[in-house]
C-alpha cells in the first residue's frame, strides 16, 4: 500500500498534466478528421470502437506510458513468452449490442440455449448468465455452487453517477478471486479518481463545450471515488450482475429456473474463453440497451 501511495504522490501531478495534453491532442485529432463541428463526444458516438470515454482512454494511455502494456492491477496477466505475441480476435459475442431491444435479446438467448442443446452433445460451453439484481460475492457463490464460473462482471450501482463495468477473472476460486479482484478494482478506481481530479484542477475551459467537458470530468471523478469506496468493502457490495460460466446443457438449463437468473446466453462448445467478446446486460436495462452518451457517459 505504501508503494501505491508513493506512486500516487510522485506521478499523479505529472500524469494529470500529460492527460490534459493528451485530451487536447485527441480533440484536435477528431476535429482534423471530422471537421470543426465534431468534438470528442461526437467522435465517441460515431466511432463505437473507441473507448467508452475520452477520460478512460486518457487514464489507460497514461498507465501504458508509465507501466507498459502490463496492467499493474491485472492479476490475470502473466509474463509474455514471445516477443511478438499474436492477438486472438473474438469469434463470438455474447450479450446485447448497444441500441438492441432487451426483450428481443432475451428471446434470442433462450432460442440459442435450445440450439446449444442440439449441437453440444453433452459437451461444455461458455455462457453469459445475466442476473435480475446486483449480488454480493457471498450471494454469488451460494447461487452458483457447483458451477464452473470463469468471469464475473461487477458494477457499483448508482442512479446518478456514470459508474463503470469491470470484468474479474475468477478461475479456480470464485469467492476468493472475486473478493481480491474487487479490492484491486477499488485501487484502480481510486487512482482514476485522483487523476480525474488533477485533470479538472488544471482544466481552463473557454468554450461552452469545454465547460461541459470539465463538468463531465468532475462527474467521472465523483463516480470513481464512489466506486473505490464501495469496492474496498467487497463483502457488503452488491455489485455482481453477470457471470460467464462453463457448463453443459443440463447445468445451463437448470440455471434458467433460478429466480435471480434473467437469461442464459451460450456460445458454441468449440469457442474458447479467449475467443469471447462479452457485453453483459445490466439489471436496470429493461427496454433498450442505451448507447454511450457524451464522452461515453450513459
Amino acid at each position: 500500500m505504501s508503494r501505491l501511495r508513493g506512486l500516487d504522490d510522485s506521478w499523479l501531478p505529472r500524469l494529470a498534466e500529460q492527460a490534459h495534453r493528451l485530451h487536447l491532442s485527441a480533440r484536435r485529432f477528431v476535429v482534423s478528421i471530422s471537421g470543426p463541428a465534431s468534438a470528442s463526444g461526437h467522435a465517441v458516438r460515431a466511432q463505437p470502437a473507441l473507448a467508452g470515454s475520452i477520460g478512460a482512454v486518457a487514464v489507460a494511455a497514461l498507465l501504458v506510458a508509465v507501466f507498459g502494456t502490463h496492467d499493474p492491477y491485472d492479476s490475470d496477466s502473466g509474463p509474455t513468452t514471445s516477443p511478438t505475441p499474436s492477438i486472438q480476435q473474438p469469434v463470438q459475442t455474447l450479450g446485447p449490442q448497444p441500441g438492441a431491444s432487451v426483450p428481443t435479446y432475451l428471446t434470442t438467448a433462450a432460442f440459442d440455449l435450445r440450439h446449444f442443446a442440439e449441437v453440444s452433445r453433452g459437451q461444455k460451453g461458455y455462457a453469459l448468465v445475466s442476473l435480475r439484481r446486483y449480488l454480493t460475492p457471498t450471494d454469488l457463490t451460494r447461487l452458483f455452487a457447483g458451477v464452473d464460473v470463469a468471469r464475473v462482471f461487477i458494477r457499483v450501482p448508482s442512479p446518478k453517477l456514470p459508474t463503470s463495468v469491470y470484468p474479474v477473472n475468477v478461475l479456480g476460486s470464485t469467492y476468493n478471486n472475486l473478493v481480491a479482484g474487487m479490492q484491486s478494482q477499488s485501487r484502480f478506481a481510486g487512482l482514476n479518481a485522483k487523476t480525474y481530479a488533477q485533470i479538472v484542477a488544471g482544466f481552463r475551459p473557454h468554450t461552452d463545450r469545454e465547460k461541459l467537458e470539465k463538468k463531465l470530468y468532475q462527474k467521472l471523478a465523483l463516480a470513481a471515488r464512489y466506486e473505490s469506496a464501495a469496492l474496498a468493502k467487497p463483502l457488503s457490495c452488491g455489485c455482481v450482475f453477470a457471470v460467464v460460466v462453463h457448463a453443459d446443457y443440463l447445468r445451463l438449463a437448470g440455471l434458467t429456473g433460478v429466480p435471480d437468473v434473467r437469461a442464459v446466453d451460450p456460445a458454441p462448445p468449440s469457442v474458447t474463453l479467449d475467443q469471447l467478446s462479452v457485453l453483459p446486460l445490466r439489471p436496470d436495462f429493461t427496454t433498450v440497451v442505451p448507447r454511450p452518451g457524451v464522452l461515453g457517459v450513459g
